[in-house]
């Protein structure tokens, strides 16, 4: 998961494999858990993308477009 197109292909998946989770549910609680289980794996890689990608981006005031003190 390099670029946001990445992050949010991977959050529509996480949101499809919810979604499977809750109709199984009724019927299947193993298959439920398994899917919800899955789905929290790819929200863990997804927070784990985002938060690294902010890491690389130069921090500016958004009100100035000024560096912070210490840059």
């Amino acid at each position: 998961m390099s670029n946001p197109l990445d992050v949010q292909q991977t959050l529509d998946h996480c949101m499809l494999t919810i979604r499977g989770a809750t109709e199984a549910m009724a019927g299947d609680m193993l298959d439920a858990a398994m899917r919800l289980g899955a789905a929290e794996m790819m929200l863990a890689s997804a927070r784990h993308a985002v938060h690294k990608r902010v890491a690389l981006v130069p921090q500016t005031r958004l009100d100035t477009g000024e560096e912070p003190a210490g840059r």
